[in-house]
């Protein structure tokens, strides 16, 4: 019995040095805390702006696809909103063509496919109505109307989607008075 009391009474004082920390031990480990800590976030930082500038990336290239069909389909807006006949060229068309099927090539970011689809799904509009026009069989009357509508209706679309894709990844943004969107993404 004696023998079980020291075991006893040995193991208790084994607990309580595991438990006692001396100064600089309680320190240490602290400060290989606050460390991990600070290593974790930095590496969560790198990769959210590493997210935020393929994001940019795949923005931007798909608004110079966006800008340049807007060109041509604004151009015969204007044309057949004056009464004028709008002159394009072979190069134009295959050019045109070319944006469209660039479209669809983009690769989009995680969570941006729906916009992906809808720019495209706009992009392929403008062109099929710059397309119709180019080879002689223009639309008159209220089959413009239409044509307007249905573009109209599908920018507001891809720009519903653009503004619910940056907040979903939560992008900060602005939109001015004249309709354009800027944002800022973080960089090292």
């Amino acid at each position: 019995m004696n023998k079980s009391k020291n075991d006893n009474e040995l193991d208790e004082s084994q607990e309580k040095s595991f438990w006692d920390f001396s100064p600089v031990t309680f320190f240490l480990c602290m400060l290989t805390l606050i460390v991990g800590v600070i290593t974790v976030l930095s590496f969560y930082d790198g990769f959210q702006v590493k997210k935020q500038e393929r994001i940019a990336a795949y923005v931007n290239e798909m608004n110079e696809l966006l800008r340049k069909s807007e060109q041509y389909s604004g151009l015969m807006k204007d044309k057949l909103d004056n009464g004028s006949s709008p002159s394009f060229s072979v190069e134009d068309e295959k050019e045109f063509r070319e944006l469209m099927q660039a479209a669809p090539q983009i690769e989009a970011p995680s969570g941006w496919q729906g916009h992906k689809e809808a720019a495209t799904e706009l992009i392929s509009e403008r062109y099929m109505f710059f397309y119709h026009y180019f080879h002689g069989t223009a639309i008159e009357g209220k089959g413009i109307e239409d044509v307007y509508s249905r573009l109209d209706a599908l920018e507001s679309k891809e720009k519903e989607i653009l503004l619910s894709s940056f907040d979903a990844s939560e992008i900060p943004y602005q939109e001015t008075e004249e309709g354009k969107i800027t944002f800022s993404i973080k960089s090292y």
